[in-house]
């Protein structure tokens, strides 16, 4: 699965810091996308069902944590040199610590208008997936993705890429995104006390495959900011999505 690993983290053509951050992210996420596709191919066993919801969850978190990586640089940077010095101590929460709440999803409503000059600093919201960066990176992301992909019309891998409308692409995935998060935290937490609430095979390997699905759009679509840190030339990354939903199938 190195294909997903290049979607998200982008080529390795980088250098200091932000080089050993990404590398980490990639081994993560490729192994771990190799494992939750495992689970989604094989029968229903003991193994996953245990750690199918595991693996998936650590493929959604590592795969939005190498996408700030590569929009905010500075905010990998700054946890990985955090980390690097003598005095981390890993049994203590960072208040600086990565965060679902707060790097990916906004911990605040945007406001009603995004360019108020009166706005403090604090909140022009630089999550992933906060209003601010769906205006200036993702939509307009979405919109060169669909104009580029639009020659490849009659690849069966790109069809549900090619209907994504780039007004309505953030929407999904905050809806989609919250939604596997809760229910792959479920699997991962054991949140239940009755056996019949447990999650059921057929919910894991549809999580497992809608985390594949939302990472590697997002992904693809990455590489079509024109800012953002070690991306693939366009038509490699087509190339890589492309052999990604092969194997995903």
């Amino acid at each position: 699965m190195e294909e997903v690993g290049l979607l998200l983290c982008g080529h390795k053509n980088t250098a200091g810091i932000a080089k050993g951050a990404l590398d980490q992210l990639y081994a993560s996420i490729v192994n771990f996308s190799s494992k939750s596709l495992r689970y989604l191919r094989e029968p229903k066993s003991e193994e996953s069902m245990s750690f199918g919801p595991f693996c998936a969850r650590v493929l959604l978190e590592n795969s939005c944590a190498a996408l700030v990586a590569r929009l905010d640089c500075f905010r990998m940077m700054y946890l990985s040199e955090f980390q690097s010095q003598p005095t981390y101590n890993i049994g203590k929460r960072a208040r600086s610590a990565f965060a679902w709440s707060g790097d990916v999803f906004p911990e605040q409503k945007a406001p009603n208008s995004l360019w108020n000059p009166e706005h403090d600093v604090e909140r022009i919201d630089r999550a992933l997936f906060s209003e601010y960066l769906n205006h200036l990176y993702w939509r307009p992301a979405v919109t060169m993705m669909l104009d580029f992909i639009a020659g490849y019309s009659n690849d069966p891998a790109l069809s549900e890429m090619l209907l994504v409308p780039p007004e309505g692409f953030m929407s999904s995935v905050r809806g989609r995104g919250q939604q596997l998060y809760s229910i792959l935290s479920k699997g991962v937490h054991w949140e239940f006390f009755s056996s019949s609430l447990m999650l059921d095979d057929l919910t894991i390997k549809e999580s497992i495959r809608d985390t594949c699905l939302m990472i590697g759009g997002l992904g693809l679509a990455s590489h079509f900011i024109p800012t953002a840190y070690a991306s693939l030339q366009p038509s490699e990354a087509v190339d890589a999505y492309i052999a990604f939903r092969k194997v995903l199938a």
